[in-house]
This record gives C-alpha cells, sequence and structure tokens, in this order.
C-alpha cells in the first residue's frame, strides 16, 4: 500500500529542496552514521532515507545495496506521517506493507524500525532506519540510539546548508564587490578623460613676451580623480588669464563640478574682465545652483585667478581660498604673494578684492594647488616657505617646464615617494619681446 501525502507535503519538498543533498555523493559523516545504526541496532541493513516526491533516496546505506527506490515501495513514506519512532515487527502482519514487493519478494524484508529526520520547523524529511530479513522488536534503548542518531544527521545536513548559505553569500558579496569595481572603474574613466580635456596641453600656446608651462600630477593612490584644474586663455591682445582651482571632492562628480566652474569662469570674464568681479560673478553662481551647506558632499571650490599684461608685466590677482603663488625674481631673489577671500560656493554676495604685483622681464609667477604645500615628511608639511626654498633651488632649469619639473621632483623627495593628494603647477615668465 503505498502511502498517502502528508497534509503539508509542498512545505515538506521545498524543506527537503533546501538542503540540496538528494543525488550527492556519499560522505563518510552519513556512512559513520549508518554502519553506527547497524551494530548498535543488531541490524543487517541501515539507511538514510529521504522521501522525495515520487522515490524514496538513500543519502546512506548499509547491507542495502541500492540508492533509491520507486515511492511505491517506502516503508519510510509511512513513517514520516507517524510522530515517533515507527517499529514494524513483523512487516507481513501489517496491512501497509503486506503487499509491499520488497516484502514479498527479494530481499523478503520482515522487520522496520525509522526514527523522524526532522526539521527545526516540523518537516518530516525521511528516516534513519533499521531492517531486518527475520521478525523482532526493538528495545526502548535501541529507540534512543536511533532517535540520537538521527538528530545527529539533521544536525549535519543543517550545517552544510548554513555553511552553503554562507559560502554563497560570500560569492554574492564578491560578485557585487566586482560589479562595483567595475561599476567604480567605468566611472573614474569617465571622470579621468574628463579632466585631461579639461587639463589642455600649454607647451604650444605662446605669447608674445611671455612664456607659460603647466604640471599636472594625480595623487599616489588614484583612488579616485580629484578636483585639480588649471586654465590659462587670452582676453585681448594685451592680457593673458591664468587660473588654478581646486573643487572639493572626488570622482566623477569633482570632475564634472570643475568643468562647470572652468567654463563659466571664462564667460564671467570675458564679460568683465575684472579679476575681483569675476569670482564674486562666479561664487552667486554657485551659491545660486548648488547649496553646498545641505549637500551630502559639499564641493565648494578655492580658485586663483590672475590676470597678467605682457607688455606692461602688470598682474592683477584674486583669491578665493586658494594658495599663495611665489613669485621668483631674475636674480633670485622669491616672494610670497598673499590675498585674501572666502572659497567660492560657500557664502552668496561675497565681495573679493584684487592684488596687484609686477612682473618684470626674467621674473617667474608660480600658480599651485595644495597638493604640492601639503606633502609631508614626519609629519611636518612642507609648506609655502618649503616650496618657495624649492623654486629657488630650481631656478637653474633649462626650461621654464624643467623649473616645475624640478620643483615637483623636491616636493616627492621630501615626501619620501609619491604625493599624497592630486597638483597642479602652472608658471609663467616674463621675457624681453
Amino acid at each position: 500500500m503505498q502511502a498517502p501525502k502528508p497534509p503539508t507535503e509542498a512545505e515538506r519538498l521545498a524543506a527537503l529542496a533546501r538542503y540540496e543533498i538528494l543525488d550527492s555523493s556519499p560522505e563518510e559523516e552519513f556512512e559513520e552514521v549508518t554502519r553506527l545504526a547497524a551494530r548498535l541496532c543488531n541490524a543487517p541493513i541501515a539507511l538514510i532515507s529521504l522521501v522525495d516526491h515520487a522515490r524514496q533516496w538513500f543519502l546512506s546505506e548499509v547491507g542495502m545495496g541500492v540508492r533509491e527506490t520507486p515511492l511505491n515501495m517506502s516503508i519510510c513514506a509511512h513513517a514520516i506521517l507517524e510522530p515517533d519512532v515507527l517499529v514494524v515487527p513483523d512487516t507481513r502482519e501489517d496491512a501497509r506493507f503486506a503487499d509491499n514487493p520488497l516484502v514479498t519478494g527479494d530481499p523478503h524484508l520482515r522487520f522496520y524500525a525509522g526514527a523522524l529526520l526532522e526539521t527545526d520547523d516540523g518537516h518530516a524529511l525521511g528516516t534513519l532506519c533499521v531492517l531486518d530479513y527475520k521478525t523482532r522488536g526493538l528495545t526502548d534503548e535501541q529507540k534512543d540510539v536511533l532517535r540520537l542518531l538521527s538528530g545527529q544527521v539533521m544536525k549535519q545536513l543543517e550545517l552544510r546548508r548554513l555553511v552553503r548559505q554562507q559560502a554563497q553569500a560570500i560569492a554574492e558579496k564578491e560578485e557585487a564587490r566586482v560589479m562595483l569595481d567595475a561599476a567604480y572603474a567605468h566611472e573614474k574613466q569617465i571622470a579621468v578623460t574628463l579632466q585631461r580635456s579639461l587639463l589642455m596641453d600649454v607647451a604650444d600656446r605662446t605669447f608674445p613676451g611671455l612664456d607659460v608651462a603647466a604640471l599636472y600630477e594625480a595623487a599616489w593612490s588614484e583612488a579616485d580623480v580629484g578636483g585639480d584644474f588649471y586654465d590659462l586663455f587670452t582676453l585681448s591682445a594685451d592680457e593673458v588669464a591664468m587660473v588654478v582651482g581646486d573643487v572639493a571632492g572626488k570622482g566623477l562628480g569633482a570632475a564634472a563640478r570643475t568643468a562647470e566652474v572652468k567654463y563659466a569662469l571664462r564667460a564671467f570674464h570675458q564679460e568683465y574682465p575684472d579679476p575681483a568681479r569675476t569670482l564674486t560673478r562666479l561664487n552667486n553662481f554657485i551659491c545660486q545652483f548648488h547649496d553646498y551647506s545641505t549637500e551630502a558632499e559639499p564641493r565648494f571650490v578655492v580658485l586663483l585667478l590672475g590676470v597678467i599684461n605682457i607688455h606692461t608685466g602688470v598682474t592683477t590677482l584674486a583669491f578665493a581660498g586658494a594658495e599663495p603663488p611665489i613669485l621668483l625674481r631674475e636674480d633670485g631673489a622669491v616672494e610670497i604673494i598673499t590675498g585674501v577671500g572666502y572659497p567660492l560656493g560657500i557664502f552668496a554676495g561675497t565681495d573679493y578684492e584684487t592684488t596687484v604685483i609686477h612682473l618684470a622681464p626674467g621674473d617667474t609667477l608660480l600658480m599651485a594647488t595644495d597638493g604640492l604645500t601639503d606633502a609631508r615628511h614626519d609629519g611636518e608639511f612642507l609648506g609655502q616657505n618649503g616650496l618657495a626654498n624649492f623654486i629657488v633651488q630650481a631656478r637653474g632649469a633649462a626650461t621654464l617646464k624643467g623649473l616645475g619639473q624640478r620643483v615637483v621632483d623636491l616636493a616627492k623627495e621630501f615626501a619620501g615617494g609619491p604625493m599624497r593628494d592630486d597638483m597642479c603647477l602652472l608658471l609663467a615668465r616674463r621675457t624681453s619681446q
């Protein structure tokens, strides 16, 4: 007689499937359980039997010689309907099993005892059972042994499920990490491309009476693209504008904001070619469209704008929280040019002021972001004075760009390696016309 299905058969089969154990290879941990059950119960056959939807499959077997049988031959399918150990002293005397092919024919099973393999939520997956070719009984101690060993089987199954679940979680995290890394790399590549487009090569820019050079170097970690930038453009036949700036933040957002700031500054300065007024308008523009007091990642802007009259050498500077430029005189003297002004994008309505200096023929103006002055050695910053000393040491370079490169190299030597922050350096030297 084939056993009826349990009332919660769908849920029971789903619970069985969660263990992903069906049709697996034999494992020694389970083989030991069946051998021990057979020995302690004095039985020639012991099985860890899992009742599937159309078969019973043996996770481990001793003395049976097969790994599965059809469900209509399963005594265990009846056992999972019982609340406790099912003991059948004589299968021929039990109407449920009298016509079972395993009873009426080979191997002529006469005795059966099975303890439930039950999940914590009450689903019987199968049994740990022992069988014999002769009629017999089972002592209370042997019943306890079956209960104990069936509990051990379930603990092993649960342990494997948890280990597999943990491994899957780790694999999913790794997959997510790989996907995030790929997305990050894609975003970074876009940011790098955008930033490079903003850092135009000034090597072929020529102005009568003025040599220019620029250097940019990314931070040592390359963890993210920073917002450092420079710009150089003609205002008129007499004037050239120089800009160095740093948009707070990293990545694509900072690179995009850099483009916004750079081209807004150009537009405002072409319309009103006064450095202080340009910064005032640029600051109001940034404050209007970006509320840095509420944004999760504020991106204020520090910036230095200089306008050089290439005929007279008169240079007008406007500061927005930027590093002071350094003036290298032809005779080797250096001057740190100070100025005041809040970073852009913090206080709307801020007025900016200008500082005026004079470049004589042979004088060099160096404008840099803080990546240089923030170089550290044993916790000590290079600072403006240290940078000024390096400029003096580098003044013998054959070219203007060579001077800038030597300054950067000296800063790296001071720091004991690559820079911790992005750095850009813009240089202008007045020449005889």
